[in-house]
């Protein structure tokens, strides 16, 4: 299994998968911004993240693939992606789900605690949801 930074090669597996344009993941590739991950040539998945007012890093996309999921491999992804981050010198990381959604306990799992949360309803997902925010130190 191999985990790097993605390149220009990456966006077509991506965007395939992903709700935002080639355009916008070409600019968060660019701006080394998002790894993915692979085994024996084969795409398994993606991490993407940006930062919470411009200094905490913010994980807002984690994807395994179906067929990978269940096999500790997005726990691998992450914890990649917090390794990188502390050898950067962050302290703390960041990410958020849905209430409605499993992944808030794959996170807990990691040690990421809910720091609140807000109504999200910018209709960027059907209906009203609430959006927990989750942090963690490093």
């Amino acid at each position: 299994m191999i985990i790097r930074l993605a390149n220009a090669a990456d966006i077509k597996n991506i965007a395939m998968r992903e709700h935002i344009s080639e355009e916008k993941i070409a600019d968060k590739i660019a701006r080394v911004e998002v790894y993915v991950m692979y085994e024996n040539c084969n795409f398994i998945g993606w991490l993407r993240y940006g930062y919470f007012w411009d200094i905490i890093p913010f994980m807002n996309m984690l994807e395994i693939l179906p067929d990978y999921q269940g096999k500790g491999l997005g726990r691998k992804l992450v914890e990649h992606w917090h390794n990188e981050m502390k050898a950067q010198g962050y302290k703390t990381v960041m990410t958020s789900t849905q209430q409605n959604e499993n992944a808030q306990h794959f996170y807990n799992k990691l040690g990421y605690v809910s720091v609140g949360g807000f109504v999200q309803s910018l209709r960027v997902v059907d209906g009203d949801s609430y959006e927990i925010i989750l942090t963690k130190e490093l």
